[in-house]
């Protein structure tokens, strides 16, 4: 049989030009090769294999599709809070996975070539690879863990009792300092949550804004932070007398000497933060402590504006219904004044037990009362007061010495009875909170530097 109809012969594969003889040494060679090809595999023909050599010799025109479709249908499985797992970008194909086996793509060395791997083998190496100060992203920052010296000590220092409250990001958590009996509520609150719900940038501002409160008296202040891996805690001021709204629920309509002395205490808080540039946007009885001396305190600052100094507005809507400003609730451009609006819901409040402004609930020696508020609530931004005017100046506060109101002097017209904190028989069990919030997934070290140096103490 000669060499053509061998050529013809084999499946799929078109009639071989002809080569001319130019010798037997060379006619011989080709026959030989020829059935080489035949005896391989019983006569198929041989499956074609690329190689990486053969891969870099693509155009980059081609180079670029492939990548171009990798990340698009990488991000259409991808869950909007899931992180996203670094891509190789010669790798063109995902391998298909078996449920119950969890597969994920990672680079190799030479940054060409990709291999797939068990994640829980991918884990373990990562958590050694953390454990030695090295950052498999190659974020070059190594993010504040539980083991950190910070951590580690206050940790071992506290004993956790039980849930004072629970809130859409964790818990607060009645805990106390085993070395002077100090207690302290402690927000526990989930770095997933935050990442899922906020921008990176935001991720901290409560974190922020409770080491700028510590400069005023009317704001709780933290004494410590720390964190592990997937939690991140604040140790706050523990106010044994419940929140303000507790307390407006037990007293009732409020006398005017006793709405105006908390609503002098609410001002000088509310002025110290817009000083500092920050809004708290979600001002409310319950974000309103009262302390066992009878003065209060604002708390609760995960909604926070920062930088909001001069005429810098925000958009984005944030609060509680029934003390959302018109112009946040209108989705219009807002500043300073939302927390003035807020303000006056409360002092309305306190003063008739209605959030919503009725004229037919104020007396005639109410007058000045009645008028702040009018004031406090005026649908414009800016001709409301504490934007628009001086608030202290009002006929409402004429009577008040705010230097002695600023040095806490001023005598509180109700010392409230502190509630004693019932312990129940099992204890909080971070721990455990922590187990339950590694189920989902860890969290890759690039977001983990996002809470490097959270740990603080003032201790």
């Amino acid at each position: 049989m000669d060499t053509e109809k061998i050529a013809v012969k084999r499946r799929g594969q078109k009639k071989r030009r002809h080569i001319s003889d130019s010798s037997a040494d060379e006619q011989k060679k080709m026959e030989e090769e020829e059935k080489n090809i035949i005896r391989r595999k019983g006569g198929k023909k041989q499956r074609t294999i690329r190689t990486s050599a053969d891969e870099d010799k693509e155009t980059p025109k081609r180079s670029k599709k492939r990548k171009k479709r990798i990340t698009s249908s990488s991000s259409e499985k991808m869950s909007p809070n899931q992180p996203m797992i670094p891509v190789d970008e010669d790798v063109t194909k995902q391998p298909k996975c078996g449920k119950k086996r969890k597969l994920i793509l990672i680079s190799s060395k030479d940054g060409k070539k990709s291999r797939i791997k068990k994640e829980d083998d991918v884990l373990k190496k990562e958590d050694q690879q953390e454990d030695q100060g090295v950052s498999v992203e190659d974020s070059g920052v190594r993010p504040t863990c539980s083991r950190s010296t910070i951590s580690d000590t206050i940790r071992k220092r506290l004993i956790f009792h039980h849930v004072l409250g629970k809130g859409s990001y964790g818990k607060v958590v009645l805990a106390e300092d085993t070395s002077n009996h100090q207690k302290y509520a402690v927000k526990i609150i989930s770095k997933r949550a935050l990442l899922a719900d906020c921008d990176e940038a935001d991720v901290l501002v409560e974190h922020r804004v409770l080491q700028l409160a510590s400069g005023s008296p009317f704001l709780v202040h933290a004494d410590f932070a720390f964190q592990t891996k997937m939690l991140v805690l604040l140790g706050l001021e523990y106010m044994s007398c419940g929140d303000f709204d507790q307390f407006l629920r037990v007293k009732g309509r409020l006398d005017i000497p006793s709405a105006r002395f908390y609503a002098a205490e609410l001002v000088c808080g509310i002025q110290y933060l817009h000083s500092k540039g920050i809004i708290h946007r979600d001002l409310k009885p319950e974000n309103i402590l009262v302390a066992e001396t009878g003065h209060i305190k604002i708390t609760d600052f995960g909604l926070a504006l920062e930088n909001m100094l001069g005429d810098r507005t925000a958009t984005e809507y944030a609060g509680t219904e029934g003390y959302v400003a018109p112009e946040m609730l209108d989705k219009e451009e807002y500043g300073v004044g939302v927390d003035w609006y807020s303000f006056g819901v409360i002092l309305n409040e306190m003063i008739t037990s209605e959030c919503t402004y009725n004229p037919k609930l104020f007396d005639t020696t109410h007058s000045s009362a009645e008028d702040i508020i009018k004031e406090l609530l005026q649908r414009d931004p800016a001709k409301r007061l504490g934007v628009h005017g001086n608030i202290r100046g009002h006929h409402f506060f004429q009577h008040i010495d705010w230097v002695s109101v600023e040095a806490l002097q001023m005598p509180p017209p109700h010392i409230p009875v502190p509630s004693i904190p019932q312990h129940c028989s099992t204890r909080f069990n971070l721990n455990k909170m922590e187990a339950a919030a590694a189920k989902k997934r860890r969290l890759p070290l690039k977001h983990q530097a996002i809470f490097r140096g959270f740990s603080f103490v003032t201790w």
